[in-house]
């Protein structure tokens, strides 16, 4: 079927058909980096129909692009650039809240010897070590909690009034800006979630020592191994709900330093 006889059955412009066609790489954007969104689970072609529902549901709520109805393939492509690029700037200023878990994670398991244990995470198709998948998922689970995936989707319709479509990305200094002090702040959430268990495992590495140094015979590699395991899993019990706390602290304040961001 001609698809310009086929736009005109369904009562379509050029114009409300390059729109649409914005909107959709904007949210396909989003759904490659927005936590929840980017996660494999689930057949490919629920996430196709998600897409396509949400554009006919944003797609009322936008204006025309500047060159709207032209049929200018080449500012059609620059617009369909700009637009993947902002719909995945937002996913990952918020996704990196849920990477800090997965730094802290392998932190914990390389003092509590746990490196070494990967395990296959079937969301992502990753090998990941265990603590990591742990902390990912309860983070995953805290954010879906909090309505997460429902405050992104809120904050995202709103970006269509604060960048329009066909607008440019804002001044690369903001962005870089914004990218590296979110960097700086998912290591230091990271620091901040795996220190407890370092500061335990340490010391029970340095008590560890000074008994071998006392008494050479005992085995203490063998002991502490088992030992700083345990040690770690009581207190990451121990302060989990603490740790839970900070983590809804940080994916509030990052849902929010984000949408400020792309203004």
């Amino acid at each position: 079927m001609d698809p310009l006889a086929l736009m005109d059955f369904l009562g379509f412009r050029i114009g409300e058909v390059e729109r649409m066609l914005l909107i959709m790489i904007r949210i396909s954007g989003l759904f490659l980096t927005a936590p929840f969104f980017s996660r494999t689970a689930g057949p490919s072609r629920s996430k196709a129909m998600l897409i396509i529902l949400l554009t006919v549901v944003i797609y009322p709520l936008v204006g025309p692009w500047p060159h709207e109805g032209e049929g200018n393939l080449w500012r059609i492509f620059q617009a369909a650039i700009t637009e993947m690029a902002i719909g995945a700037i937002i996913g990952m200023m918020i996704h990196w809240i849920l990477f800090a878990t997965q730094v802290a994670g392998s932190l914990m398991g390389f003092q509590m010897g746990l490196s070494m244990a990967m395990v296959m995470d079937p969301t992502s198709g990753l090998q990941e070590g265990v603590l990591s998948n742990l902390l990912y998922l309860t983070g995953l689970m805290l954010f879906l909690s909090l309505d997460g995936h429902h405050l992104i989707l809120d904050g995202f319709v709103r970006s269509f009034h604060s960048l329009p479509l066909g607008h440019a990305l804002p001044p690369a200094n903001h962005l870089l800006e914004g990218a590296l002090l979110a960097l700086l702040d998912m290591f230091k959430l990271a620091l901040l979630l795996a220190a407890p268990i370092i500061a335990f495992t340490k010391m029970l590495y340095l008590g560890m020592g000074l008994i071998n140094k006392a008494s050479p015979q005992i085995q203490v590699f063998f002991l502490s191994m088992p030992l700083a395991q345990i040690i770690g899993l009581l207190v990451l019990g121990l302060y989990l709900t603490l740790a839970g706390e900070v983590l809804v602290k940080a994916m509030n304040q990052a849902i929010g330093t984000t949408f400020l961001l792309m203004r």
